[in-house]
């Protein structure tokens, strides 16, 4: 018998988060005065309603003018005065009960916030922090909608419960005053099923006294309310369907009652069916029910610390069914590693979740009067996690709702990765946060486009590094880069992914290219496009009218050379002056065992010294590159550093 807590009701002042109307919130950078940020709030259209005084970090709220938010944060996040933009949320206070640190029982929570606490459950231990679903911060993004329901295919649930009483589903057909009429009202073959249904007595009532800890638990940690009463669930604001078929007598648990629960959930469209349950033995009916079901089937992986993945080994049914709306769940403990107990398998489990020391709602008992809170632990007590986030996923995204394997999905490539060897599917714990969150990061343009320095120029192209500032997003990281070149012979895909901020591609001289990006962040979201300014790359000789030589150089003949010539010098000082308009440059010259050194100066500022010498002769070689982010008139100086022969081929400008 798990170890039981009792908790007092108590009421809490609380925090919630809203849009406040089409404002804005500008983020300086540092020292920007008032003047500078008014030009850039009219160079975008913006009225300042206020600002900050202060001078680090200066701050404004605007507003726009007929133009959207996104276009104008997008705008805005190209100024290198910009630091950050976002949504101007407004905070208020409420009396609802509505902040989930304020549930008595939140601190014991740690599958929804792991600060490292230590839990005293049945088995204490010290978690490590941030090792939880982030169900604190999902909660902070909605609590679920109550027109989604997640079915709980147990030994029952006690809606008696305070913190589960206003979670009950109500059948419409049968609510109010049909309820205890005694009449199939609704014609689905079942009288007064308010709740649900009891599929092992045969009868409405759900709870059983003394029979339905299990579900009555299972249900708490998918949708306790929050209320600031006792815990808070998952997703507090969902609706629980009780589907008893299950208890202790040996009466009841077969598959047939199993398939008869799936089948009523069904039967009103319920998108969730927790299932912390199974058995060793398949079966082709049960499998039958799952699949046309059409709701995602959140299965517990099994107690038996076994490797479902063992050729001929166990199996735990309908965790080890492999259709595709079944998602099969282990149990991790406070510090992230597999649960002593959990089943395991690369194959076989797909995702973990928290099912250790976990407290939850319990029906009233001897020792532990109502409300009744107890601690328990398994995968029957992980599945309902993931089930809990299913539901905030499908209630923010009701799309996903309507198609489980798209849900089981979402779920699974939103988990967030754990540490250690792999024992899952995916090697993640599924993540709240991330599974609930359907906005888009905001990407930055490409915005520099440097030659590769190194490289061997022809005639015809050259190659370029592209890249760019760090998309921002408010709620999840960024997970990868998708790159795009237009122009020239077509667009290109360069990279369909990439965590890097830069990618290469080549560049025909002449021809002009607008580099396209888009950002995804973790739970996959995809930004807007964002192109580039279009940019030329254009290949000059060495006698090209933007280059001035000093005394001390002469042209000569080549075969190796750019057009066939090169201007050299040996005479240390001499230089050359190159004035142009653009956004990158690069110096394209031979390199060997002869060669000296030059001293270069980009807009009057020295760069590194840059050496000629190689034990081999390379000729027309990128030797020197610099770029900017945006287009504008520069000055190259070259001086030649020592009494050793330097020779410039040309070079190249992309503008």
């Amino acid at each position: 018998m798990a170890v039981a807590l009792v908790f007092s009701s108590v009421g809490a002042a609380v925090a919630t988060a809203r849009e406040s109307g089409d404002e804005l919130l500008v983020r300086y950078q540092p020292g920007t005065t008032a003047s500078e940020r008014r030009s850039i709030e009219r160079t975008h259209g913006l009225d300042r309603v206020r600002g900050t005084p202060t001078k680090r970090g200066p701050s404004d709220v605007v507003v726009a003018r007929g133009r959207s938010m996104a276009t104008v944060r997008r705008l805005l996040a190209d100024e290198p005065a910009v630091v950050a933009v976002a949504l101007n949320h407004e905070r208020e206070l409420a009396d609802d009960g509505a902040d989930i640190s304020t549930e008595p029982g939140f601190k014991h929570l740690w599958g929804l916030h792991n600060t490292g606490q230590k839990i005293s459950g049945p088995s204490a231990q010290t978690g490590v922090a941030d090792m939880d679903i982030d169900g604190r911060e999902a909660l902070t993004l909605g609590i679920g909608s109550p027109d989604v329901i997640v079915a709980v295919i147990d030994d029952g649930v006690d809606f008696s419960h305070p913190d589960l009483a206003a979670r009950a589903w109500v059948n419409p057909g049968e609510a109010g005053e049909l309820a205890t009429n005694g009449i199939d009202d609704d014609g689905n073959g079942y009288i007064d099923d308010v709740h649900g249904w009891d599929f092992c007595n045969d009868v409405a009532a759900v709870h059983e006294a003394g029979m339905d800890g299990h579900g009555t638990h299972v249900a708490g940690t998918i949708a306790a309310s929050l209320d600031g009463k006792g815990i808070v669930g998952v997703a507090p604001g969902i609706r629980i369907m009780a589907l008893k078929f299950i208890d202790d007598s040996g009466q009841c648990g077969r598959d047939d009652m199993a398939v008869a629960a799936i089948d009523y959930a069904a039967s009103f469209g319920v998108p969730i069916i927790n299932a912390s349950w199974g058995g060793p033995q398949p079966s082709a009916v049960l499998d039958a029910a799952i699949a046309e079901s059409g709701a995602l089937f959140v299965a517990a992986a099994g107690n038996w610390s076994l490797d479902l993945d063992q050729p001929g080994g166990p199996r735990f049914y309908p965790a080890s069914s492999t259709l595709p709306n079944v998602l099969t769940v282990g149990a991790i403990d406070q510090t992230g590693k597999r649960a002593s107990f959990s089943n395991f398998g690369t194959k076989s489990v797909d995702i973990a979740a928290p099912g250790t020391n976990i407290l939850s709602t319990y029906p009233a008992m001897s020792g532990c009067l109502s409300p009744c809170y107890v601690w328990s632990a398994g995968t029957s007590m992980a599945a309902p996690h993931v089930s809990g986030v299913a539901a905030l996923a499908g209630s923010a995204s009701p799309a996903l709702l309507a198609d489980p394997v798209k849900l089981r999905s979402r779920l699974l490539a939103t988990g967030s990765a754990l540490a250690g060897t792999r024992w899952s599917v995916t090697g993640r714990l599924v993540n709240a946060y991330r599974a609930v969150d359907t906005a888009p990061p905001v990407a930055q343009a490409p915005d520099r486009f440097a030659v590769k320095v190194g490289a061997l120029v022809g005639s015809g192209s050259v190659p370029v590094q592209v890249s760019w500032r760090a998309a921002s997003d408010d709620r999840s990281p960024i997970a990868s880069y998708a790159v795009k070149r237009l122009g020239g012979s077509g667009t290109v895909t360069i990279t369909k992914s990439t965590t890097a901020r830069k990618v290469s591609t080549t560049m025909s001289f002449g021809n002009e290219y607008r580099i396209r990006l888009t950002a995804a962040d973790a739970p996959g979201n995809v930004s807007p496009v964002r192109d580039s300014a279009a940019v030329i790359a254009k290949l000059h000789a060495e006698g090209s009218t933007l280059a001035r030589y000093s005394a001390g150089w002469r042209t000569v003949s080549a075969s190796s050379a750019l057009g066939g010539k090169t201007r050299i010098s040996s005479t240390k000082g001499a230089k050359v002056t190159i004035t142009f308009t653009g956004r990158s440059f690069a110096l394209v010259a031979p390199k060997g065992p002869t060669r000296g050194a030059i001293d270069i100066y980009v807009d009057g500022v020295k760069q590194p010294r840059v050496n000629l010498s190689a034990t081999s002769t390379k000729s027309r070689r990128v030797v020197f590159s610099t770029s900017w982010t945006s287009r504008g008139k520069h000055v190259i100086t070259l001086v030649v550093a020592t009494g050793r022969r330097v020779d410039i081929d040309g070079f190249v400008i992309v503008r």
